[in-house]
């Protein structure tokens, strides 16, 4: 499990503020390609950066969650080389990635499974890339459930039917903020508009959105095997220096938790995808708020005898002390997968 710290996670937000402002700077964007390229008098001592550059595939999606029986499809895409160098191999890991093995007749630059079963459950598909004799390579991860994911959905966003809580982590104070329901302007149609104005001496704030009409017993519906998570945002900021990220948030005996992989994306100033993390496991979510948890007990429980959960996302906030930013939401889903 994830360390349940509201220090550790004040940490990762003051770090996340720095590099969004400053990570420009380090290196030039290369056009099309979507790589880094430094000038020849940037190059950093040891590095070669006159060369052909090695591939650097991305799969995606970079992990997904499936019923028994249905296919699977997995692809490079944002390959920072031009395809008609590139070759391809797909590996499979059963091992949780301590070994791979070379899947036959899989040189293309997708892999599709026709028919899932439980014995792909767990398994993580590598694809490498080779341009120029170099290789790069890039994973995905596959859960397979025996019965249809539980959709909890939200494109509507009324009023009535969400909370809004500003929550003060570690020695960062709690904005102030606002949301609305706005029935145009959405990804289509309606959305949820939010604001937050962060205190006069911070420098990132958030905010903790729960769904009151989104709720999952697992005492009585049966434990939790995974959570897909995902939504659309838009940022309303027209500047730099004022940004928002957004993940998802549990809710379960009197505490709350942020879904924490390694990084999420700032929300672009256009529709779209801001958030689409599948597969996550209790050891996937950190406290955020709440009584600590004690040795021995699972923090969320996603196990037969956990207490109802609660679901909804985590917005925070960055920008200059007592920077005030808009952001919106819509297309809000989670999937509880069940074994």
């Amino acid at each position: 499990m994830i360390a349940n710290d509201s220090g550790a996670i004040e940490r990762r937000l003051r770090a996340a503020a720095v590099l969004g402002i400053v990570a420009l700077g380090l290196v030039g964007i290369v056009g099309s390609g979507g790589g880094v390229a430094f000038l020849p008098s940037d190059c950093p001592p040891g590095w070669d950066c006159s060369g052909s550059p090695a591939p650097v595939p991305i799969v995606r999606p970079a992990g997904q969650t499936a019923q028994v029986g249905t296919s699977v499809a997995f692809s490079v895409t944002g390959l920072n080389v031009p395809a008609d160098q590139v070759s391809y191999q797909w590996h499979r890991s059963s091992d949780g990635g301590a070994h791979y093995v070379a899947i036959g007749g899989a040189t293309g630059d997708t892999l599709v499974l026709a028919s899932v079963n439980l014995a792909d459950d767990g398994a993580i598909f590598r694809l490498t890339a080779t341009a120029n004799g170099l290789s790069g390579s890039a994973v995905s991860h596959l859960a397979v459930a025996a019965t249809p994911g539980l959709v909890f959905a939200d494109g509507e966003f009324q009023p009535a039917d969400w909370t809004a809580t500003a929550i003060v982590i570690g020695t960062i104070a709690a904005p102030i903020h606002s949301k609305e329901f706005v029935a145009t302007g959405g990804h289509p149609d309606a959305y949820r508009r939010m604001g937050t104005q962060l205190a006069p001496q911070a420098t990132s704030g958030g905010v903790a959105h729960a769904s009151g009409a989104h709720t999952y017993d697992p005492q009585a519906q049966g434990a939790v095997y995974v959570i897909d998570y995902s939504e659309d945002g838009i940022s309303l900021e027209t500047g730099f220096s004022k940004w928002t990220r957004s993940v998802m948030l549990l809710e379960q005996g009197g505490r709350r938790y942020i879904a924490t992989p390694e990084s999420y994306a700032r929300l672009s100033t256009a529709w779209d995808v801001s958030q689409d993390t599948p597969s996550l496991r209790a050891r996937d979510f950190a406290l955020l708020d709440g009584p600590p948890c004690q040795a021995g007990e699972s923090c969320p429980d996603f196990s037969s005898l956990g207490t109802p959960m609660r679901f909804g996302y985590w917005r925070t906030s960055f920008g200059p002390p007592g920077a005030s930013t808009t952001h919106g939401i819509d297309n809000w889903k989670v999937t509880v997968w069940r074994r």
